[in-house]
């Protein structure tokens, strides 16, 4: 199985994505803060996610007769197992996939549209020895947690503001 065909779908991200910032869930937990997601989808994507071995059970215990798992990430595990050009060829077409998406809903009003989702891209080249490096990546993901627990504290569970992608990509300059 490529790294593609298991995290092209935006739902499995999001799954793994809020086992990385909150820690172990249960489906119930993720169905909560997954409210837009139909709870069979959310099931079936789960299930798909354990047997490609992204996210695993770390504990199964019974609850009024059902057996309720305890969801932990498994991300890097999963994605060590997979070529560099195959993580990367996912990552820039499903970027691409979005922008393309986005321009054709929106059409003559893509331009105008974007600037009122906040829509961007850009890059900066900076000097930085490894370790400032490895700081600022840690820095850039330890604010993306703190917005995602910010707003889960306003919020709660319920699905306000507008679901937002945010990538980084570091790269050396040849």
């Amino acid at each position: 199985m490529l790294f593609a065909e298991v995290m092209l779908n935006q739902v499995r991200w999001r799954i793994v994505g809020y086992l990385i910032t909150y820690g172990d869930a249960t489906t119930k937990e993720l169905a909560d803060y997954l409210q837009d997601v139909p709870r069979r989808t959310l099931y079936r994507q789960v299930n798909f996610l354990i047997d490609a071995k992204a996210i695993t059970v770390k504990e199964e215990r019974k609850v009024r007769g059902s057996t309720e798992r305890l969801l932990a990430e498994n991300i890097k595990e999963f994605i060590d197992r997979f070529d560099l050009g195959d993580k990367a060829y996912q990552y820039f077409m499903d970027l691409y996939l979005k922008f393309a998406n986005f321009s054709q809903k929106y059409g003559d009003k893509a331009n105008s549209q974007a600037e009122k989702d906040q829509l961007c891209f850009g890059t900066s080249v900076f000097y930085l020895d490894d370790d400032e490096m490895k700081n600022m990546l840690d820095e850039i993901y330890e604010i993306g947690i703190r917005y995602e627990k910010k707003h889960k504290e306003k919020y709660g569970n319920e699905t306000s503001g507008k679901l937002r992608s945010v990538s980084f990509i570091s790269a050396p300059v040849e």
